[in-house]
């Protein structure tokens, strides 16, 4: 489901909604909240990927998942290849009941995560990741 011009401000809402009413009252920051709210009418469109519970089940949700998140890696390779910042983020209210109506999503389908895309406003980050020679573990036997 794509959010563009008014229809962000209405998933800010639902996020604001669900996760005042999803998440506990001691464990609630007004930081996060603010910042979950906002980041829909920074972008200049978001999307909800969702993943489309087989019927038959002939995939397993794993499987499914996986190619759900290959998708998602796809579309963020694209969003830098045409100069467009992007970002997943995967709040935890994207579960709740509020939020699985509001997507009109199925009891076994899973919302895996927003992708906000925009144009940067600022210079792009110059960080680096660790090289994988750092990261990898090799084995011979």
């Amino acid at each position: 489901m794509v959010f563009q011009d008014q229809a962000r401000q209405n998933l800010s809402d639902a996020l604001g909604q669900s996760y005042v009413n999803y998440i506990a009252k001691e464990k609630q920051n007004d930081l996060k909240l603010a910042k979950m709210m906002q980041r829909p009418l920074r972008a200049s469109v978001v999307i909800a990927v969702s993943m489309k519970r087989d019927e038959n089940k002939r995939i397993s949700e794993l499987d499914e998942m996986a190619a759900v998140s290959a998708a998602v890696q796809n579309m963020l390779l694209t969003c830098t290849a045409y100069g467009l910042g992007s970002f997943w983020s995967t709040p935890s209210v994207l579960h709740s009941p509020d939020m699985k109506k509001f997507l009109n999503l199925e009891e076994e389908d899973i919302c895996m995560g927003l992708i906000y895309i925009g144009y940067p406003v600022e210079e792009w980050p110059t960080s680096h990741r660790k090289p994988l020679e750092y990261i990898t573990e090799w084995r011979t036997q």
